[in-house]
Order: C-alpha cells, then sequence, then structure tokens
C-alpha cells in the first residue's frame, strides 16, 4: 500500500467574503426533514411563531412558563437561497444582541437532565424539526445544537441560559468543538464546507469549499496552534484530506492507489502528529504526517481469530448478552440491515480511542469489541458481543477503560462495564441515533431519530449501574440453586371448548368448500386435527438435555439468515435427537423442519409435536433405509405414476431419472421449494385433513400436473432443477388431482396397505420411533465419537504446534529483532562513518579553500602595495620631474643670465678690445694684452663652471640609483619618464659640453 499525495490549495473565503454585507445564511429544507410531534412535560422546546404573535408572548412571560418547559421563542426567518458567506456581526437583524432565555435541568433519577426538541408551527400544525448534530464544548459547560433547517442554538450549563444565534447553516452533519478557542466549533455539511463558528460573538469566522461530498470524520493533530502545517484530517467518503485547521486551506489530498479495496475509516492517533487509515480489507495502516509514508501495518481481524484459535477450551472470552439466556422463542430482527452493511465491506465497524489515547477500541460487524495498544497495536483484551453490534461507543474517563457507552444496530442506548460483563444498563431502549460524550465525562448526549436530543448525566448513570450491580450479587447470593425453567404456555387460545367445536367434520366442510382454513384460526386448527397433547412437561426435559454436539456442528452450515428462527430450527431439531438419535444423522431434516417452525417461531412445543406427529404417521417409512432414500415408499409413488402415465415414466428412464429425483425432492423438504407461503399453507391444510398417505398422491400428481412441462425439458439436470424450484402452479387444482388418484386408486396399488391412519400423541409421554437401523445409528455413533476424537486430537496437535509455531516465531523475530537491530547499528555505524568522512572531506575543502582565499588576499593585498607604490612612485616622479623643471628653468635662466654675462662680457671685451685697440692705435704703445691681463679672473670663472657641472651630474646620478633600487620592477610609465629625465640630462651635458668647447 502506498500513499499518492496531491499538493492542494484552496484558498479560504474569509479573504474574499470577510467584507461582505450582513445577510441571513438560510437553504431552504426538504420536507423529510419535518417530523410531527407534541410537547412533552419536562421537555426543552423551541417554538417559533409570527413577529406580533412573539411581541405579545415576550411581553407576557412568566416563570410558570419556564418551569413547564416553554423557556423561549424564536422568529422564524423567511426561507430563501443563498450562499453561504463568512461575516463579522454580534447582533441581530434589529441591531440588538441575542435574546437569551432561562431553563432549569430536570431531577431525575433516571439520570436524563435535559430533553431538548425544536418544535414549530406551520398551517395550523404543530411540526417537530430534527436535530441534525449536538456537541459539547472543550471546558463540557457548553451544549450547541444545530436542526436541519440549520438553526443554532447555544445551551450555557453554568449560567442556565440559551440563546438562538442569527445566521444558519445548512445541512449539517458534523459538528465537533474548535481545540484553537473555547468558544469556537468546527462544522461540516453535506455540501462538502467546513466553518468555523464563534457561538459567543454569534458570528462565522472561517469558511472553505473542500469537497462536494458529506463529510464524514474530523480529527486533530498535535500541532494545533501552527498557521502552515497539516493538523487536521478530514474523510468524506473514501477520501481523506489534510489541511490546516487556522486557515481551513487543504495540503494534501490523499489518495490509495489499490482498486481492490477502498478506505473506510481515517483519523489521527490522540497526543501524536501520526494517522491512521482502515481499508474495507480490515487493514489498519499507521502513516507519518511528514514523509506520508507507512509506519506500520496491523491486521486486527487476524489477530482476532488467532487468538480465539490458539484458546484454550478451558478458558473463554468476556461476553456481553443484552437478552437473558434463556429467551430464545422471541423473534427479533436482523442484527443489522443488509442494504446499510455489507461484509464485502470488511468486518470493522467503528473506532474509539480512550481518553488518555492508550488503546483502540474497534467494533465488529460479527459481534466482537477489539481493544488494540497505541503504541504496538497489538490486540490487548477481547469481548463477545453475543446478540448486538456496535455502531458507534465511547470510553468514560473514570473509571479507567472500564465503562463503555453505545449505540446498537437496534438503536439502543447501553451502558457496559468492561470488568464486569454480565451488568449492563439500558440508557434509551430505542430510537437513538448517536451520542456524544463530554470531555470531563460527566454529560452525555444522545440524538434521536424522532428528532430531540437526551442529556444524560453520566454520575447518575453510573450509581444506578452500580446499584444494580449490588442488588443482582445480592440475589445471586440467596438464591444459589439454579433457576427452574418456566412452564411452557403452549398456545394460550387453545381452550378445551373451541378444540370440541372444531370437529373433523365441519372442518372439513370448510375446506371442501373454500381449499384452505381461515388464517386466523390455522395452527389452531393443526392441533385440534392431530389431536396435539401439548406435553410441557416432557418437552422442557428434552430441552434441558441441550444440543447434541452433531447438530451444533451441523448448525453452522444452515443458511438462514435471521439469528431467532435458525435458534428455534435448532431447538426443535434438538428435541427431534434427543427423542430419537436417527433425526440427528437425517440430512433433510433442518429442510423438512424450517417450513413448520417459520410458521410457529413463538412456539417451539407445537411445532415440536406436530413434527413428532408426522413423523410416527406420515413419514414413518421415510427412515427404513436410513442413510440411504426410503425405497419402498419411493416405490409406491413410482408405481402409482407408472400406473397413470406410462409416457411419463419411459421419459424418466430415458434420463435416468430416479424417485428421488422426482419425487423425493418435493417430500424431503415437505414441498417447501416448490410452492409459496399461501399454497403451501392450503396444501398442509389438507394433509392435516386427509389420511396420512394423501402426501404419496399429492407427489404423483405434481407430477402428472406438470407432465406437459417435464416432457419437453432437454436433459436430467433441467429436471433436476425443476423439482427445486417454484412453479407456477394452482394448489386447488393440484389438491384435486391428488384427491382425485386417492379415490380411483386400485386397491393392489394403494398405499393404505402399508400406512396406518392417523394415530394421534399420547397425552402422558411421546412414543419411541423404532422405524430405523438401529445397528447403523450405533455404528454411525461409534464412528463420530471416534471422528470426535480423532478431531479433538487433531486440534489438540494443531494448538499444540500453532502454540509450539508461535513460540518459533516469537523466538525468531526476536532473533530477527536483534538481527535487525544489529543491522541497523551497522548501518548507522556505516552512516557515522560516512558522516564523519564527508566532514574531513568538507574540512578539507574547506581548508584548501581557506589557503586560496589567504593566497589571493595575499596577492590583492601586494597588488595594493603595488599599486600604492606605484602611486607614490608617480607622485614622486611628478615631484622630481617638477624639481627637474624648475632646475632646467634655473638652469636656463643661469644659462641666459650667463650667456647674457657672457655677451656683455663679451660686449665689454670687445669695447675694451676696442678701447686697447684704439689706445694701441693711439698710444702706439707696446702694452701687454687684454688676455694677459685677465687671464686669472676667465681661469677662475671656467674652475667655477666645472665644478658646478659636476655637482649637477652627481645629484643626477644619485637619484637614478635611488629609484633604480626602490623599484626594481618600474612600471612602462616610470620608465618613459625616466627615459625622458635621462634624455633631458644628455642635453643639458651636450650644452656644457659645447660651451665648454667654446
Amino acid at each position: 500500500m502506498s500513499l499518492v499525495t496531491k499538493n492542494v490549495f484552496y484558498k479560504s473565503e474569509d479573504e474574499t467574503q470577510s467584507k461582505l454585507p450582513r445577510k441571513s445564511v438560510q437553504e431552504q429544507q426538504p420536507e423529510d426533514e419535518n417530523v410531527e410531534g407534541s410537547e412533552d412535560e419536562n421537555t426543552l422546546i423551541f417554538e417559533e411563531s409570527d413577529d406580533d404573535e412573539r411581541d405579545t408572548e415576550d411581553k407576557n412571560e412568566s416563570e410558570d412558563d419556564r418551569d413547564e418547559g416553554k423557556i423561549g421563542e424564536s422568529q422564524l426567518e423567511a426561507e430563501h437561497s443563498q450562499p453561504l458567506s463568512v461575516r463579522s456581526t454580534t447582533s441581530d437583524a434589529n441591531g440588538q444582541p441575542p435574546k437569551k432565555y432561562a431553563f432549569k435541568l430536570k431531577q431525575t433519577e433516571s439520570g436524563n437532565i435535559l430533553t431538548v426538541h425544536h418544535t414549530v408551527q406551520e398551517s395550523g400544525k404543530t411540526q417537530r424539526i430534527r436535530i441534525a448534530a449536538a456537541c459539547f464544548n472543550e471546558f463540557s459547560n457548553q451544549l450547541i445544537v444545530i436542526d436541519k433547517r440549520g438553526n443554532v442554538f447555544v445551551f450555557d450549563f453554568v449560567c442556565k441560559r440559551y440563546w438562538h444565534l442569527n445566521f444558519r447553516i445548512p445541512k449539517v452533519c458534523l459538528l465537533l468543538p474548535s481545540p484553537l478557542h473555547k468558544s469556537d466549533y468546527i462544522v461540516g455539511n453535506k455540501l462538502g464546507q467546513i466553518l468555523t463558528v464563534d457561538v459567543n460573538s454569534s458570528l462565522l469566522v472561517n469558511l472553505n469549499n473542500i469537497g462536494t461530498s458529506a463529510i464524514d470524520e474530523l480529527s486533530f493533530g498535535t500541532r494545533i496552534q501552527s498557521s502552515k502545517a497539516s493538523n487536521s484530517l478530514l474523510r468524506f467518503g473514501h477520501e481523506a484530506m489534510l489541511f490546516n485547521l487556522q486557515t481551513l486551506n487543504v495540503s494534501h489530498q490523499l489518495e490509495f492507489n489499490q482498486s481492490r479495496y477502498t478506505l473506510k475509516l481515517a483519523g489521527y492517533l490522540p497526543n501524536s502528529d501520526q494517522f491512521f487509515t482502515c481499508f474495507t480489507n480490515d487493514s489498519v495502516h499507521i502513516w507519518s504526517t511528514v514523509s506520508l509514508n507507512t509506519l506500520q501495518i496491523a491486521h486486527p481481524i487476524k489477530m482476532r481469530n488467532r487468538k480465539l484459535r490458539l484458546l484454550p477450551t478451558s478458558e473463554s472470552i468476556p461476553e456481553f448478552a443484552l437478552r437473558p439466556p434463556n429467551d430464545s422463542d422471541v423473534e427479533d430482527e436482523l442484527t443489522f440491515s443488509c442494504q446499510d452493511q455489507d461484509y464485502a465491506d470488511g468486518y470493522l465497524l467503528s473506532y474509539c480511542f480512550t481518553p488518555d489515547g492508550n488503546k483502540f477500541g474497534l467494533s465488529t460487524l460479527d459481534g466482537y469489541l477489539l481493544v488494540l495498544s497505541t503504541v504496538t497495536f497489538d490486540l490487548d483484551k477481547l469481548y463477545r458481543l453475543r446478540d448486538f453490534i456496535l455502531k458507534q461507543f465511547v470510553f468514560l474517563p473514570l473509571p479507567k477503560e472500564r465503562i463503555l457507552f453505545g449505540i446498537t444496530a437496534r438503536s439502543q442506548a447501553i451502558m457496559l462495564d468492561l470488568a464486569h460483563t454480565e451488568f449492563k444498563l439500558f440508557v434509551q431502549s430505542e430510537n437513538a441515533e448517536s451520542l456524544c460524550l463530554s470531555r470531563d465525562g460527566k454529560l452525555l448526549s444522545v440524538l434521536s431519530r424522532c428528532g430531540e436530543v437526551n442529556i444524560w448525566s453520566t454520575c447518575r448513570l453510573y450509581n444506578t449501574l452500580h446499584a444494580q450491580t449490588n442488588c443482582l450479587k445480592v440475589l445471586h447470593s440467596a438464591f444459589q440453586q439454579k433457576k427452574p425453567l418456566p412452564a411452557c404456555n403452549v398456545s394460550g387460545c387453545m381452550h378445551q371448548e373451541i378444540r370440541k367445536l372444531l370437529k373433523r367434520d365441519r372442518l372439513s366442510a370448510i375446506l371442501h368448500e373454500y381449499g384452505c382454513y381461515p388464517e386466523k384460526y390455522r395452527f389452531l386448527i393443526w392441533t385440534t386435527l392431530l389431536e396435539l397433547p401439548c406435553n410441557g412437561r416432557d418437552f422442557q426435559q428434552l430441552l434441558k438435555l441441550g444440543v447434541p454436539p452433531i447438530i451444533k456442528n451441523r448448525a453452522q452450515d444452515l443458511k438462514i439468515r435471521s439469528d431467532s428462527l435458525k435458534r428455534a430450527v435448532v431447538k426443535v431439531w434438538s428435541c427431534l435427537a434427543q427423542w430419537c438419535k436417527v433425526f440427528a444423522y437425517a440430512d433433510f431434516m433442518p429442510n423438512l423442519i424450517f417450513p413448520f417452525v417459520k410458521q410457529l417461531p413463538k412456539n417451539g412445543l407445537v411445532a415440536f409435536e406436530l413434527l413428532v406427529t408426522l413423523l410416527l404417521n406420515h413419514f414413518e417409512l421415510w427412515f427404513e433405509f436410513h442413510p440411504m432414500p426410503p425405497a419402498n415408499y419411493l416405490a409406491m409413488c413410482e408405481n402409482l405414476l407408472q400406473r397413470q402415465d406410462e409416457q411419463l415414466c419411459k421419459f424418466y428412464k430415458a434420463l435416468q431419472l430416479q424417485p428421488k429425483d422426482y419425487i423425493w425432492s418435493l417430500l424431503s423438504n415437505a414441498f417447501s421449494e416448490v410452492l409459496d407461503e399461501q399454497q403451501w399453507l392450503a396444501m398442509w391444510d389438507n394433509v392435516f385433513t386427509e389420511p396420512p398417505y394423501f402426501l404419496i398422491f399429492l407427489a404423483v400428481a405434481y407430477n402428472l400436473i406438470n407432465r406437459e412441462v417435464l416432457l419437453r425439458l432437454p436433459d436430467k439436470s433441467a429436471v433436476q432443477w425443476f423439482f427445486h424450484e417454484q412453479n407456477p402452479i394452482e394448489v386447488l387444482k393440484l389438491i384435486a388431482k391428488a384427491r382425485k388418484l386417492m379415490d380411483n386408486c386400485q386397491p393392489d396399488l394403494h398405499p393404505k396397505r402399508f400406512i396406518q391412519n392417523l394415530t394421534p400423541l399420547p397425552k402422558e409421554a411421546y412414543p419411541k420411533f423404532l422405524r430405523y437401523p438401529s445397528e447403523c445409528i450405533t455404528q454411525h455413533e461409534e464412528h463420530s465419537v471416534m471422528q470426535a476424537q480423532l478431531h479433538q486430537d487433531i486440534d489438540a496437535r494443531i494448538r499444540h504446534l500453532e502454540l509450539e509455531e508461535s513460540k518459533v516465531m516469537e523466538r525468531l523475530h526476536k532473533g530477527l529483532q536483534q538481527e535487525e537491530h544489529t543491522r541497523r547499528i551497522k548501518e548507522m555505524e556505516k552512516l557515522y562513518e560516512e558522516t564523519l568522512q564527508r566532514e574531513e572531506e568538507r574540512l578539507l575543502c574547506q581548508r584548501k579553500m581557506l589557503l586560496l582565499y589567504q593566497k589571493e588576499v595575499r596577492q590583492r593585498k601586494s597588488e595594493v602595495l603595488t599599486q600604492l607604490q606605484e602611486s607614490e612612485q608617480r607622485r614622486k616622479a611628478l615631484e622630481m620631474e617638477k624639481e627637474i623643471d624648475a632646475l632646467m628653468r634655473s638652469i636656463e635662466r643661469e644659462r641666459r643670465r650667463q650667456n647674457q654675462e657672457m655677451l656683455l662680457a663679451e660686449d665689454e671685451i670687445r669695447n675694451e678690445e676696442m678701447e686697447i685697440l684704439a689706445q694701441r692705435y693711439f698710444s702706439q704703445t707696446s702694452t701687454a694684452p687684454l688676455a694677459q691681463k685677465y687671464y686669472d679672473n676667465i681661469q677662475k670663472l671656467c674652475r667655477e663652471r666645472d665644478h658646478l657641472q659636476k655637482n649637477l651630474r652627481e645629484m643626477t646620478m644619485n637619484q637614478l640609483d635611488r629609484s633604480s633600487r626602490t623599484c626594481p620592477e618600474t612600471s612602462p610609465e616610470l620608465m618613459e619618464i625616466e627615459r625622458s629625465i635621462l634624455e633631458i640630462q644628455r642635453e643639458f651635458c651636450e650644452v656644457l659640453n659645447s660651451e665648454r668647447r667654446e
């Protein structure tokens, strides 16, 4: 089994409709929701009337009216169809808050403290509106009731007030208190809507359309306060959904990929985030809410069957029974309706958890109550429900896991004590439909089919059960002797005076006139014709002998739907077997007994004596050749048929048909398979009136009347089947034909030679039946005893082997658990090693990444330092350029100045030379030249010039050396700057050299 989920998100209508205008939420109701009824004393009634009447009655309301039960009235709103919307309001249509009315609790010893039903006046008739749902709040001090028309009523048990909310919720089918807020309730309806209702503020808080069908179940997980987690499970039909309770948004739609069986039950486990599902194959699956995977699978029915099979013969399981042990003549209905429940949907019917959440209770269709542990889901306790089944049940919190309230299939509300199975209490004997227990376990509400809700005090019910238990214990201790069986009152209407009036001649005349006896007096006439003695004392003695083992075994194969009718057949069959052993081994006896017991289900004595009379008279020759069919009896029938219709006999011989096929198949079930009920009764009216051998002529007449149909049947199987099904026939014509055959029968073929007239039973004791092979029965009994002993030995051996198998399986299970534990430990160790290895690899990778990051940081740091150095170098180069430019400008100025001075000097020298020349010319004296005269000054200037050039070159070279040492790797821009500086220096040196040469 696997789970397929669909992530679906429904937008809650409170996001889109929370600001809608205020409207009345109503819906037209079907006619079948109104149940006519009348008012009851000490019953809480809601009467709806027109506005004027309501105002008048409100003014005249008094305390006396409240004591009588009429404690309030509500206005009947106009019916119209509107979509249900979320709205915020705390008042009614007139702007006033809801009016509250007082009520009183009943003080009764039975424990019924309050009865609520809703009654209205419509068209001059009093009609009762059925209650749809009711529940208590989380604090057990409020009850909310919603009827079929959607009216919501709230009852406060603290202040003894109730009020009517001013909106309607259509087609409610589910009502639960909300675990989020104490005044909120979760409502589900048949339209597939989920609503949150605040009853204190009279408003609809939230609404969402989840599905289109009626909501069946709703349960809550543990993460209720979360607004995102899936904390609620919803089931409608064969589908389930997970949704969030705060937002009412569905998160997962659960689909199960199995077509052979479908979903039947679903819900959250108490105090857990796990939920369970139960399918129609009776398997219980435990799921995880997180992973949506199966955690565990349990098979409660298989565990129950295994426990019953391994149960020792000296032990028995606890058993509950609602009827007394000796009440076997009472005819009751089936335990369930085949249209509502079918074994094709499995045996599990309903479930309930104990208040502490430790136990899981399951009820079954075949009458068992299973209690499982919610931890291991093993079968903890098993109870047998002998004559009832539980459709719904709840456990009372105190005393712990002991008291149980339930609704049976017969609509009875019962109270059971699991510690003392012989004590039970009928809370409500009829019409109980569902129940609800308050959280503290002090109040119990029972919803009835008649449209009302009864509130019961569980304390008073428990005290009543406890008092009943003590009383029964005292009675049992006072009367230790076994209670004698009551005397059987057989047919109280059979008075001797009436029987004297019913003469056989008069009855024959009635029969010839009408063809049958009056239905009202038929069984009285039968007892008169057969002269039954009504020997109740001997019949009671036969009953005390019990059911023979062979009948007990064969009774399990009887295909009778009604349990009461089946018990009646077994009872009469057991009495016949105790009277004569051969009847216990005759295979056709249940078919022969059944039609008579069905007509007399409540009068086993009459049915028994009627059959004894038939066996001693009409069926006396049937057991001569037991267990084979009665050859002599069938030969008489065959001879008559041969004389009447040779062609039909030749047809039977051609198909190799024996008298057991066309005669015995009719007689062995007393014609019950080929005739309907009224025809059968009319036929036996004539059989009891005619001589005992009249049955032979009836069997032959049935063949003769249907000869045309029989001769046209194709094969042997068709003919055989013809005598096991109903065919159209006129029973009066059949009786007339049989009577004609009896009247015209030749003496040599007439059965009266072998069958005597009717001999009634004596009044003192039942005569013995001796027309059967006793030796064969004795051998059969010995063989049966041997077979029973052999079966017991085999069963004991099987139980021993199963116990050994269970021990071996337990040891194997323990070994497998140990092996699984070792394997899981190894897997965990391997997982831890892999995790450690992955962590080490991750740490190594992180170290490498760290080293890489460090390297990258260093590179980036070096790049930053390089950029800083380059920027510093650029700054220094710029400053050097500025200094060089300044130096060049100063040198240029100095050179210009020197040039100017040299030009001036040259001019002066020229002037002086000119003057000297002039003087030489004028004086013509042999004086010394000017070069010699100013030689010292000129040499001094040259030396200063050389010294200045030398200093300039040293300063330039020092600067170049310092730049080369600080930045070994110079950028191209710096190299370009250096080359430009060197070029400038070279040009400067050339200038100096050129000047020096000059």
